[in-house]
């Protein structure tokens, strides 16, 4: 029998709410069991389930940043979701912890199939997540795609060319091939790699890893 997995929701949107629990008594492995209007009120009192859905704009008018940096601080796994696309708080809420990101144009289906990736211990990348991500034109930073971004976080983080490929499922020289080429976008913002650990240094430093 599948575990079932536990999830909660922090949304404003009350219709939202009662139609994803309605929807959700035909999913048999997932189970949404708390729902709160805000960050604290979420944190105030004790929740079994450590996946949450996170409305990026909350009526508060909280900031999405703290919010994410908050729930992560007490060992929950982030999923924004959201109406209207805002790209700065896109990226600083995955630099926060943020694991994935929904629009809440979605379907529940394409939902249900981030939340149980999530489950597994994956950062699932969905396409309107990855269009935001390759768009990070901040000062300083290079505009890496997303595969560029997953290169940098796994051999930044001390795994080798072959272990990187394993994970990603490419070749080792494809790795190395996408390694020069953040090298050399990292050199065009003035911020060079020279050695091994500074592709560690620049995961931490632009809040790359996740």
């Amino acid at each position: 029998m599948e575990a079932v997995i536990d999830i909660a929701a922090i949304d404003n949107d009350q219709m939202l709410l009662e139609g994803m629990t309605t929807w959700l008594f035909r999913v048999p492995d997932i189970r949404l069991v708390r729902t709160a209007t805000t960050v604290d009120d979420f944190l105030g009192r004790p929740a079994t389930a450590r996946i949450v859905l996170l409305d990026l704009n909350l009526e508060d008018f909280s900031d999405p940043v703290q919010n994410v940096s908050a729930l992560v601080a007490a060992g929950c796994t982030v999923i924004v979701v959201t109406v209207v696309p805002d790209p700065s708080h896109i990226l600083t809420t995955t630099e926060a912890g943020a694991v994935a990101y929904v629009q809440k144009s979605a379907n529940l289906t394409a939902l249900a199939e981030v939340v149980r990736a999530v489950a597994r211990g994956e950062s699932p990348l969905t396409a309107d997540h990855a269009f935001w991500l390759g768009r990070d034109d901040r000062p300083g930073r290079p505009r890496l795609t997303p595969r560029e971004r997953e290169v940098l976080v796994a051999y930044g983080r001390g795994m080798t060319l072959d272990a990187v490929g394993r994970l990603l499922g490419i070749a080792a020289g494809t790795v190395r091939t996408h390694l020069e080429r953040v090298k050399r976008k990292y050199s065009t913002v003035g911020r060079p790699i020279r050695h091994r650990g500074q592709y560690g240094e620049r995961v931490r430093e632009d809040g790359l890893g996740r």
